[in-house]
């Protein structure tokens, strides 16, 4: 149990860290994220310089952006795969379509579940721009469902390979 729950944890946090990795690096070759994610950035930049200005803190700005950053992170890395991989332990479901299926999905819905949660209006509205990065979301919770298959799952009550020899 003790094994399982090691193999486990190091399968999600391998998994949780590549995906982050893959996400910031697919953001930088789509061009419709790259330029949001550069006027984030700047806007944030900006605002530091202006509450430096100011005289007030202008740590505030850059903290704002790196809990955007770390949210965005944890809402298609993190959550999903921790949903897929407790409900995968508990069914005992071993398929490599649940895991990254599963945590796919959920990593792409996540703006409109975040929405829906909010009661916001636009939750069932979609725009090309939160279509790419759906699409994205899709592809890095499928890449972090697909990495902690590889490690954690077939770890733990896969049948054992029957020496054919022996028979």
């Amino acid at each position: 149990m003790l094994r399982r729950l090691i193999v486990m944890t190091f399968g999600f946090l391998i998994a949780s860290t590549i995906g982050a990795i893959f996400l910031v690096v697919s953001a930088m070759f789509d061009p419709a994220t790259r330029e949001a994610g550069f006027v984030s950035v700047m806007a944030s930049l900006f605002a530091a310089f202006d509450e430096a200005l100011d005289g007030g803190d202008p740590g505030q700005a850059l903290s704002a952006l790196g809990f955007v950053i770390w949210a965005v992170i944890v809402a298609t890395c993190a959550a999903p795969l921790a949903v897929a991989a407790l409900i995968g332990e508990v069914a005992g479901a071993r398929s490599f379509v649940w895991y990254s299926g599963v945590s796919g999905l959920l990593a792409g819905a996540s703006p409109w579940i975040a929405r829906a949660a909010r009661g916001l209006e636009r939750a069932q509205s979609v725009s090309e721009a939160e279509g790419r990065l759906a699409i994205l979301f899709f592809l890095t919770g499928a890449l972090t469902g697909a990495i902690y298959w590889l490690i954690a799952a077939p770890s733990s009550g896969a049948p054992a390979v029957k020496d054919m020899r022996a028979s």
